[in-house]
């Protein structure tokens, strides 16, 4: 074989050897989109579980808030007897 002549064989394994590195390139590329598709995937349920969790506070402020509301308007009956008992006409 003379010097910087390639033979079939050369060739064939140069072929290969390239395939093989497309053939890694390409796992890489695909590890590294099924990765990103898991951490996307890992906010989603994180900012749902974030929304939840304040779902769930406001529907127990609206709670407190119904219930100092009805608090609040016997109370203002309470002054309003009281008020009523005071009254001289």
């Amino acid at each position: 074989m003379a010097f910087g002549k390639k033979t079939a064989a050369d060739i064939l394994s140069q072929k290969q050897n390239r395939l093989a590195a497309y053939n890694q390139q390409f796992d890489e590329a695909v590890s590294l989109v099924t990765n990103t598709i898991d951490n996307l995937g890992a906010i989603s349920h994180n900012i749902a579980q974030t929304m939840q969790e304040i779902e769930d506070y406001e529907r127990e402020l609206a709670t407190t808030k119904e219930g100092l509301a009805e608090a609040k308007a016997k109370n203002d009956r309470v002054i309003a007897n009281f008020q009523s008992l005071l009254a001289v006409n």
